[in-house]
């Protein structure tokens, strides 16, 4: 048999239909239909091939049962076979064959990234068709013998789904492969102390869309994408329904679930169902069709929330690490606190866990934790980034800091490069290598935070999860218990390598979000509670805190663009802010009669909060400006005020006048250019005339005495 004759695209739509031989799953069929997409992924573990060597057969796998194997049976396999040449293939046919069982941890590591061959156990093939032409298609089940495969211990094994067969012109050889990690319980016995699970389930959108936070009283959007999440067959219905599903037959699989909630997509979706905008390609607004479903999926999270774990991610899942090192350091608590406060608001009364951080990844710069100083904060974080660790988890570190470490192994099978259904299979095999065969430790299981598994496979991995309990495999292990267990051991403090960081939001990125968060910052400080309209200032500048920290999203780290566009909206808004705070153009020029002359100028403040605003006179020659004290305008009010510039002469002026923050010298409205003229002398023009028609009345003096001095002389010499 040849080689691999190419990176065949492989399709698992969804691996099926029960998690364990022997066991069927009623839960699938309770389960509402969903529209999913298949998932069309490289092989990752086949060999390579020539370039010039054109692609065979595609290969769609939609049911693999069952997912771990405990008894005596079948492995059974289901799809779809298309050729996908130009050349006729014959005598097609299929085979289950595995490798050697992985023995560790870092062997199931490099098999998830690079699979082990899978060469060691080859059942025959058997026939699938007889001949497929070019373009066509073929459906095949086959099932496998568990003793065929010969996996008589409790393991991990690498197992290949190989297609051989004959082209036109060619001889044998494989046509499509898929390699997945396929563990086996058979013969394993409850473990004298059993592995406690906790399993993260994160509820975060692809990535933030609010653009505005009220027009006409309703939110607007960037897009619709999310109200079809959110609808039956989306990824966010998914996520809930495969909770809701699991969790009915097996009491105790609750109790270990921790939803981890962005307070950003609850506060979108909560608009949502309150009716809101979305703004269509030519940028106009058109009421969305998502409210239903926000509704039903709002009430739905509410109640499955109840009695449950809750822990808040940094509001609109913010890059902290990117902020603190920005130096946007009053932007990164806001993050923390404010995605706390949301999810409590839109949740009551449920309470999310207190002091509880889950960074992207796992990674965090420790200035973060001294950005967000106050109480002890529990970070769930990658164990490899932990220095100077001594004794077991929980670690105690920096200020009564505590480190939970997240399970690396699985959370890497579940975030890894295959497809989602690939991927979920691997992440049960690391699973049940970490609590059946590796008992006795704590499993925090923290899955991709924008989990694109489909729902049938989110139901199947919980129901896994579930099946360990009810087999004394592995035991619940409340999240609450976990955060606040006293520290078995220390660590010198958290890692945050080069490669963490360069993972994070651009640079140009961060740069726009400080520029606008110092405008914002200087803006804020000019603003006070005005009597009349009692609005509090800091209700006017949060939903531009909100869409910085929107624009700081980890879901931006692969899309810069997406994110200055969102970071340059907020920046309009901030302009259009500080537009309302205005100097009035003036009218025909400003006749002054006198050199102290007052200069009316008419000022107004189009926002509903009063604002302290400091002048900026320009100079010009022939007039020097003066200090001017800083004016309150009252909220959508207007003042003329009178400025008295020094007219240094007379003639005609230009002067600009503009108004500025009190701290920053942030420019507010346009300025605004007045056109002057006086016929008043000036005091300096005043003095050098006084001075010059002195020198002339002295010279004029000193001019006569002289001629009369002369004249004198002249007649004492005139003979008598």
């Amino acid at each position: 048999m040849s080689r691999v004759r190419s990176a065949t695209h492989i399709v698992l739509a969804a691996l099926a239909a029960g998690a364990f031989a022997a066991t069927g799953s009623s839960a699938a069929a309770q389960q509402p239909p969903t529209a999913l997409e298949p998932l069309v992924a490289p092989i990752g573990l086949a060999p390579p091939q020539p370039a010039d060597t054109p692609s065979r057969v595609r290969l769609d796998v939609n049911q693999l049962a069952p997912r771990v194997i405990r008894t005596e049976g079948a492995v059974t396999v289901s799809g779809r076979l298309t050729n996908t040449s130009d050349r006729r293939i014959e005598d097609i046919e299929i085979r289950l064959q595995r490798g050697d069982p992985i023995t560790n941890d870092g062997k199931l590591r490099d098999a998830m990234r690079q699979a082990p061959a899978a060469e060691l156990v080859k059942p025959q093939f058997q026939p699938v068709r007889s001949a497929l032409d070019p373009g066509a298609s073929t459906d095949f089940t086959f099932s496998t013998p568990v003793d065929s495969l010969k996996v008589d211990q409790p393991g991990v094994y690498p197992v290949l789904i190989n297609v051989n067969g004959r082209p036109a012109y060619g001889g044998v050889e494989r046509l499509a492969g898929l390699n997945i990690l396929l563990p086996v319980l058979r013969g394993a016995a409850p473990p004298g102390k059993t592995a406690g699970v906790t399993v993260l389930w994160p509820l975060v959108d692809d990535h933030p869309r609010v653009v505005q936070q009220v027009v006409n009283g309703k939110a607007v959007l960037t897009d619709d994408d999310l109200s079809t999440s959110l609808s039956v067959g989306g990824r966010l219905f998914g996520m809930l329904n495969a909770v809701e599903i699991a969790t009915k037959d097996n009491q105790s699989l609750p109790s270990s679930i921790c939803f981890a909630v962005d307070g950003d997509l609850l506060a979108t979706v909560k608009s949502m169902s309150e009716g809101y905008q979305v703004l269509g390609p030519t940028g106009q607004a058109a009421p969305g069709r998502g409210r239903d479903a926000a509704q039903r999926w709002l009430d739905n999270l509410r109640q499955l929330t109840k009695g449950q774990c809750v822990i808040a991610l940094p509001y609109a899942d913010a890059d902290l690490s990117a902020l603190s090192r920005a130096g946007v350091a009053d932007l990164t608590k806001i993050a923390v606190e404010q995605g706390f406060a949301k999810v409590a608001e839109v949740l009551q009364p449920v309470q999310p866990q207190q002091n509880v951080l889950w960074p992207a990844d796992g990674t965090l710069d420790q200035r973060v934790l001294t950005d967000i100083a106050g109480n002890p904060v529990t970070v769930l974080t990658n164990p490899d980034r932990l220095k100077g660790v001594a004794g077991s988890a929980p670690f105690a570190f920096g200020q009564r800091n505590r480190a939970v470490p997240i399970d690396q192994l699985t959370s890497l099978a579940l975030a890894g490069n295959a497809s989602g259904p690939v991927s979920v299979q691997n992440g049960l095999a690391a699973l049940v290598f970490r609590t059946a065969l590796q008992p006795g430790q704590s499993v925090l299981v923290a899955p991709p935070r924008r989990w694109t598994a489909p729902a049938s496979e989110l139901t199947t991995f919980l129901q896994t999860v579930s099946r360990l309990y009810t087999d004394k495999l592995a035991a619940p292990q409340v999240f609450q218990g976990l955060a606040t267990e006293s520290p078995a051991g220390t660590a010198s403090g958290v890692d945050y390598p080069q490669q963490d960081a360069a993972t994070e939001l651009t640079g140009p990125v961060l740069t726009d979000i400080s520029q606008s968060h110092a405008v914002e910052r200087d803006l804020f400080g000019t603003m006070r509670l005005d009597d009349t309209f009692r609005k509090d200032p800091d209700d006017l500048i949060s939903p531009i805190r909100t869409g910085l920290l929107r624009a700081a999203s980890n879901s931006w780290r692969a899309n810069p663009d997406g994110a200055l566009r969102m970071s340059r909206n907020v920046g309009d808004q901030l302009d259009a802010m500080r537009g309302q705070i205005t100097v009035s153009p003036p009218g025909p020029p400003i006749t002054l009669a006198s050199s102290d002359s007052p200069l009316p100028i008419r000022i107004g403040n189009g926002l509903p909060v009063a604002v302290y605003v400091r002048f900026v006179v320009s100079e010009s020659a022939g007039i020097k400006p003066v200090d001017i004290p800083e004016r309150r305008i009252q909220a959508n009010g207007s003042a003329t005020v009178f400025i008295r510039p020094e007219l240094q002469r007379a003639g005609k002026f230009t002067v600009d006048v503009s108004l500025t923050t009190l701290g920053g010298g942030v420019s507010l409205g346009t300025t605004q250019r007045f056109e002057l003229s006086s016929t008043s002398y000036g005091t300096i023009t005043v003095a050098v005339t006084s001075v010059a028609g002195g020198a002339l009345v002295l010279l004029v003096g000193r001019r006569i005495y002289r001629r009369n001095k002369q004249s004198k002389s002249a007649k004492e010499q005139s003979p008598a």
